[in-house]
């Protein structure tokens, strides 16, 4: 059984990752965006932050304007930088053709 915060999402990536070093961890925190809104006034972003060996994978495979399958733990972690920001612990990434 999942836990109630997993989630899968198709998303494109729209910005170039950020390194950062929390503890003795190094991620990478990406921007992407829902490919179509549902609603006028839904929340068109989300933040994904990888590490380890999906980290090091990302960096090699994939490139903005990219397609991609993200699993992962939906999570409202307020961050000193930015409160109350959705993020997406990633779990399993998987790229997305569009033919």
């Amino acid at each position: 059984m999942l836990p109630m915060n997993h989630a899968v999402f198709v998303v494109k990536l729209v910005e170039k990752p950020i390194h950062l070093n929390y503890k003795e961890y190094e991620t990478i925190e990406i921007k992407v965006q829902f490919p179509v809104l549902r609603q006028k006034d839904s929340r068109s972003e989300l933040t994904l932050l990888l590490w380890g060996d999906y980290r090091n994978d990302f960096l090699k495979y994939y490139k903005v304007q990219d397609y991609l399958i993200i699993q992962g733990i939906l999570t409202l972690k307020g961050y000193k930088d930015r409160e109350n920001e959705p993020k997406v612990i990633v779990k399993r990434i998987y790229p997305f053709l569009l033919v």
